[in-house]
């Protein structure tokens, strides 16, 4: 946070609602713009409940073939999203591009060992037992963490 509490990326206070959904679309990327978020949010000290990696973003970050200290500086030093874009470019080969889109389409849950697993994380899963894939899981979640009547089950899983 800088001088006076103002925070560098206001958009990015993931304390007071979710990144933006798995789904959007950004520099020819789904998860790009969600990760882009939760990264200026790391930055700032707003992240709340949510991690860069693990996770699909990690998964993303790497496939990308980037490290998180990377990406991170890359998110610092840019001024907008389609600065990040540009420095993504340079970095990557934008060639597999789809691939890894498709990777992140089909990432799921891979059984009822790793349901069982996720379930501490995700306890919205205990109402959508039928959910597998992790764009639904993930928008269903984001919905389901910011709502008023579940604030005791979201302290209660972040907190495993």
């Amino acid at each position: 946070m800088s001088a006076g509490g103002v925070l560098p990326y206001p958009e990015a206070d993931l304390r007071v609602h979710p990144p933006r959904s798995p789904r959007e679309m950004l520099g020819g990327l789904y998860f790009l713009a969600r990760t882009i978020d939760k990264t200026r949010a790391k930055l700032q000290g707003t992240l709340g409940f949510y991690k860069v990696s693990p996770g699909l973003s990690g998964y993303l970050i790497e496939w990308l073939g980037l490290n998180e200290d990377e990406f991170t500086e890359g998110v610092r030093n840019a001024r907008s999203d389609d600065d990040v874009v540009t420095w993504l470019l340079a970095r990557s080969d934008e060639g597999i591009f789809d691939s890894i889109n498709d990777r992140l389409r089909e990432r799921g849950i891979r059984d009822d060992e790793h349901f069982a697993q996720v379930l501490p994380r995700y306890p919205v899963l205990r109402d959508y037992p039928h959910l597998r894939n992790w764009f639904e899981i993930l928008d269903l979640d984001d919905r389901w963490s910011f709502d008023p009547a579940n604030t005791e089950k979201v302290a209660a899983a972040a907190a495993s």
